[in-house]
């Protein structure tokens, strides 16, 4: 197992994070470093703990030991167990905010435009000037391709158009991390790659990113590395170029053997 040691330069850390649900443990000691402005691919079968772990980092589950620290601040300790400080709900809800999140569904609010959609985070949460979330609301839409979809309802997109408005609406937010958990995964093969290279670009801007994904060819190219996990823990990880090309261990190999077009080399 390829094991992370804590970084000094690193913008997020996780330190032996355990999640469990009762006597199931769906994240079985994760640690993890990565520096700010890189992008982390996480693979591997279903069922593996990839989603649990974003769900974690955002706050939307709470881990049962372990720490998540972004920069020097500790997210989502919201228990007193086993010592663990205890955080209001509205430092919670402010830690949520700062690390957006794009779910396999799209999540859109069906009754706004999109235009509303992305602007309602800065409106209501942030309570920024309608004025001014409108205009920066155009700008990430012609920024992921659709400012002509403005007042187009979720009803009248395509779901690569709506997943492409989720991303403005997380982007809106100005997140300090990105997590994208399986983002391609809910779209007809046509509309994967539009998703994909909104999410390259996303990239390329500077954000920190996490991106939980099957499509193998986009973490070769767009993530700085990738970690493979499997029953809740970490099996390998280092540069996408080794893991997805030369892999480390057998279980690594056998799963991308699996995938189709892809091939990892043999020792």
């Amino acid at each position: 197992m390829t094991m992370a040691t804590d970084s000094p330069g690193a913008f997020l850390q996780l330190r032996d994070v355990v999640k469990a649900y009762g006597h199931y443990v769906a994240l079985k000691g994760v640690s993890v470093s990565v520096e700010k402005g890189q992008a982390i691919a996480l693979i591997g079968p279903s069922g593996s703990g990839k989603s649990t772990l974003l769900r974690c980092i955002n706050t939307l589950e709470t881990i049962s030991s372990g720490t998540i620290m972004v920069g020097d601040e500790e997210i989502g300790a919201n228990t007193t167990s086993s010592g663990r400080k205890k955080l209001s709900e509205k430092v919670l809800a402010r830690q949520r905010e700062e690390i957006g999140m794009v779910f396999q569904s799209f999540n859109l609010f069906p009754h706004m435009t999109a235009l509303d959609n992305v602007t309602s985070g800065p409106r209501l949460v942030r309570e920024q000037d309608a004025g001014k979330a409108r205009k920066q609301g155009m700008e990430l839409l012609a920024r992921v391709g659709l400012a002509d979809k403005a007042e187009n309802f979720p009803r009248q997109l395509s779901g690569g158009q709506q997943q492409r408005v989720a991303i403005a609406r997380a982007l809106a937010m100005q997140p300090r991390i990105m997590l994208f958990d399986e983002p391609t995964s809910a779209l007809d093969p046509e509309t994967v790659q539009e998703v994909l290279n909104v999410i390259r670009e996303v990239r390329d801007s500077g954000m920190t990113m996490l991106i939980a994904t099957h499509e193998m060819d986009f973490a070769r190219h767009a993530s700085d590395r990738t970690i493979f996990m499997e029953a809740g823990q970490i099996v390998e990880q280092g540069a996408s170029s080794k893991v997805l090309f030369d892999p480390e261990t057998e279980r690594c190999r056998q799963f991308l053997a699996g995938l189709t077009g892809v091939e990892a080399t043999t020792h």
